[in-house]
């Protein structure tokens, strides 16, 4: 279908966190809606009131953002809120705004509302999954019965995905995990993609001087959130085999989270201070920046449904290491562009380290393939298959 072509839409996204927290889903909506926005269609957000954002109206690069109140969640480092509005204070939204398609990002209690709203108006409601029960629940003690609570998350987004009219899985492996669904209601896989003119190889001469790094040095590099579900400690405790068979080798985390601390501890623990760098959160600038200052980007992470930052280093062309987690559609990006490990097992992860950070070779090969393979994914093609869909159940 060319989109082009079709009447502009008023598109309301509701997503809670919505410039206050950094994970994949969240950034992942904000470029969507400002794409949707560049091609001449009306966005905006139904979010979350927070100490940053705590008008009922604000706007972020020209779209509006209706905010509710909230309340904060746990181990999200004081910026995650999940809001409550009412069902009449958003069909006066949707009303107001001449709202086309509802489109939740993740299964939260304004999804719920906002979705019965939409219904009752007779508006289309697109959902997405972008959620994994393992990505809430390693958060717990180890006693808590983490099996029974991801089975009940999973009937929950079952039973909010069946009220829309399209589900989008941002990969085929995310799709898998709901196979009776898929068989009932319309579905795409719709990549989160990434902006190849914004993510590319460039000089990284100002970052390594931000941060002190010896540019003769090979670096690994981590992008991520420092929560359980990132294994950020397999990385750290694999460094001292990594050094031992490849000396000038540094570690890059760049990233923040509840864990930052705890895994600078286990740093010092094992003397490594001088060979990793934690950058804390970096800015989308810095962040080409480190892309392009290392040489393999490393994922250690145990539960993605895509892998937002992989697609960004592939972009950078970054050859890659992934654990081979059984939660994890990452592993899917490795394609004779980087190796796999065992999850959670330093000593592999340290083994292909050094494979390939002492064959230099080998590094150009995969470094091309990543730029090759970056090209599939896009951010355009998405914008192009979503609005393929809005408009098909339109």
């Amino acid at each position: 279908m060319d989109s082009e072509n079709q009447r502009k839409l008023n598109i309301a996204i509701v997503c809670d966190p919505i410039t206050d927290y950094v994970a994949g889903s969240f950034v992942s909506a904000l470029r969507f809606a400002e794409l949707l926005k560049s091609r001449g269609h009306k966005v905006i957000f139904i979010a979350a009131k927070s100490p940053n954002n705590n008008g009922y109206r604000d706007h972020y690069n020209g779209i509006k953002a209706y905010r509710f109140p909230a309340i904060l969640l746990p181990k999200t480092e004081k910026q995650l809120y999940i809001s409550f509005p009412t069902e009449g204070q958003i069909k006066k939204i949707l009303i107001e705004e001449k709202i086309d398609i509802l489109h939740n990002i993740i299964p939260t209690p304004s999804s719920i509302v906002a979705t019965k709203a939409a219904k009752s108006l007779g508006i289309k409601v697109v959902t997405h999954s972008h959620s994994q029960p393992e990505n809430v629940f390693l958060h717990l003690p180890k006693m808590m019965p983490k099996g029974t609570l991801n089975r009940a998350f999973y009937k929950f987004m079952y039973w909010l995905y069946h009220q829309a009219e399209a589900i989008i899985y941002p990969t085929e492996f995310a799709k898998r995990l709901f196979p009776d669904l898929n068989s009932e209601i319309q579905t795409a896989v719709i990549s989160n993609g990434v902006d190849t003119s914004h993510f590319k190889k460039t000089n990284a001469d100002e970052f390594f001087k931000k941060y002190n790094l010896d540019k003769t040095n090979k670096h690994l590099l981590f992008v991520g959130r420092f929560h359980p579900e990132k294994s950020i400690d397999t990385l750290i405790k694999a460094v001292p085999n990594i050094i031992a068979a490849a000396p000038k080798t540094h570690i890059i985390l760049a990233g923040s989270g509840h864990q930052e601390e705890a895994m600078k501890k286990l740093a010092t623990s094992l003397n490594l201070d001088e060979y990793i760098t934690f950058c804390g959160k970096v800015s989308d600038e810095d962040l080409v920046l480190a892309y392009s200052a290392a040489d393999v980007f490393v994922l250690t992470s145990l539960a993605e449904l895509e892998g937002m930052v992989v697609l960004e280093a592939m972009a950078c062309g970054m050859p890659l290491l992934i654990a081979d987690a059984k939660d994890s559609a990452s592993v899917f990006l490795v394609d004779g562009n980087g190796f796999l490990f065992k999850a959670e097992d330093y000593n592999d992860l340290a083994r292909n380290a050094v494979r390939l950070l002492n064959d230099d070779e080998l590094l150009k090969i995969m470094s091309k393939k990543s730029l090759q393979l970056s090209r599939e994914y896009d951010i355009n093609r998405s914008v192009d298959k979503l609005l393929d869909l809005y408009y098909s159940i339109l």
